[in-house]
């Protein structure tokens, strides 16, 4: 058998558009990557434990609990997801309160003690997010180890340094 009467392999199908052959390529590469991302995440242990709630917690940075063991983690989040509810309810109160300040602008006479109030109310109030925030850190700082407090700190001012540095620039 000469070479010009070469038969493509049988077990190759037979495409008569580029087209296709460029659709089946970019379909394998896309089956490909989503394998290969089920893959890894399966080797890597999961999917990774959300931070949900650790925004309610300012101070503490969310550096901080992603360098931590996940054991560790999930003891302190247990922390945050216990008030999970309350701090539900504070953020819902919160986003009222624009709303009590602008019934407070509007109302006549005007009287400047409600505008104060509702300020306070929102930002310092003993039922503020601030303040409900607040005592879960200090519960949070309570569990911490004395290795675990230096590396709060060290995040804490890693934060504070990164923030400083994007002002400047």
């Amino acid at each position: 058998m000469s070479d010009n009467n070469k038969q493509p392999a049988q077990w190759l199908p037979q495409l008569r558009s580029r087209w296709w052959t460029a659709l089946l390529g970019l379909s394998l590469m896309a089956n490909l990557l989503i394998i290969g991302l089920a893959a890894g995440a399966t080797w890597k242990g999961g999917r990774d434990a959300r931070l949900a709630g650790a925004s309610y917690v300012q101070l503490v940075p969310r550096s901080f609990f992603r360098d931590i063991s996940s054991e560790r983690r999930d003891v302190l989040m247990q922390i945050v997801r216990g008030h999970r509810d309350d701090l539900r309810d504070l953020r819902k109160a919160a986003d009222g309160a624009s709303l009590k300040l602008a019934d407070a602008l509007e109302k006549e006479p005007f009287v400047l003690d409600d505008v104060r109030k509702t300020v306070s109310d929102f930002s310092t109030g003993t039922e503020s997010l601030a303040a409900k925030g607040g005592d879960i850190v200090v519960q949070i700082v309570t569990q911490l180890s004395p290795q675990e407090r230096k590396q709060l700190a060290a995040a804490i001012r890693d934060r504070d340094s990164r923030g400083r540095k994007k002002e400047r620039d």
